[in-house]
């Protein structure tokens, strides 16, 4: 099984012009990335998809492993599935976002790990535990996860699901935005039409459970943080100094 993660790479970011080429300590956000994936174990290759020149010729400073894709992609896991089928031989592929510099390389390890076990498995993403801030749990941004008995995902909200109705205890889970796939049930995925509840909550993952694919949710170690605001990357700058 070749095990290879994709990030996929979009330069026209709407909230944060560029942000895959501001720089955190003297380098790109997109490197730190693709430095960090490429620390993980069980990965084979690391990959950059884009559908910029200009971020490619940016990636060819520090990687050949740079590809340019297509412009009219609707989402990330679409972006990594033209590399899908440009390369037969990649069984699985983890979908990592290009704005996470802080992406642990063990959550990866994590998310790839549950498919050298399972051959029945299609799919898996991970999940981390808010703290007790309700801000955050409340925060649209942060996207929730309610699982089943055997951790499979039953559905994402950007709403607080479940509803507290009861003032009863209990731990909020937030979906962190890396997906791993095998290469049938990504290409297959990918042909589905966009759902109503996709559309909705804007959550492209809501395809894959509309069509009966089940994710298994796994639960990471470190909670990573997107950059798609200026408040963000500030936020980022700060981490890296401490």
């Amino acid at each position: 099984m070749k095990k290879v993660a994709v990030i996929p790479a979009r330069l026209a970011s709407t909230r944060l012009a560029k942000k895959l080429l501001l720089e955190i300590d003297g380098k790109s956000i997109v490197q730190h990335t693709f430095e960090k994936a490429s620390k993980a174990k069980l990965l084979d290759e690391v990959w950059i998809a884009t559908d910029s020149q200009e971020l490619v010729d940016h990636c060819k400073s520090f990687t050949n492993n740079v590809a340019l894709t297509s412009d009219q992609h609707q989402s990330g896991s679409d972006r990594v599935a033209e590399m899908a089928e440009k390369n037969p031989d990649w069984s699985l592929l983890i979908n990592v976002q290009g704005d996470e510099p802080f992406v642990s390389p063990a959550d990866i390890d994590k998310v790839v790990e549950p498919f050298l076990h399972d051959p029945m498995l299609e799919m898996a993403s991970l999940f981390h535990y808010f703290d007790k801030n309700q801000e955050d749990i409340n925060n649209p941004s942060n996207v929730k996860v309610v699982t089943d008995l055997n951790n499979r995902a039953m559905y994402f909200s950007r709403s607080p699901i479940p509803y507290p109705r009861m003032d009863t205890a209990y731990r909020y889970k937030k979906h962190l935005g890396i997906y791993a796939y095998k290469r049938e049930t990504l290409l297959r995925y990918c042909s589905y039409a966009r759902t109503d509840l996709e559309q909705k909550e804007s959550l492209e993952q809501l395809r894959a459970l509309a069509n009966g694919i089940n994710i298994l949710m796994v639960e990471a170690q470190h909670n990573s943080i997107g950059i798609d605001t200026q408040e963000d990357y500030e936020l980022a700058l700060s981490m890296a100094k401490s």
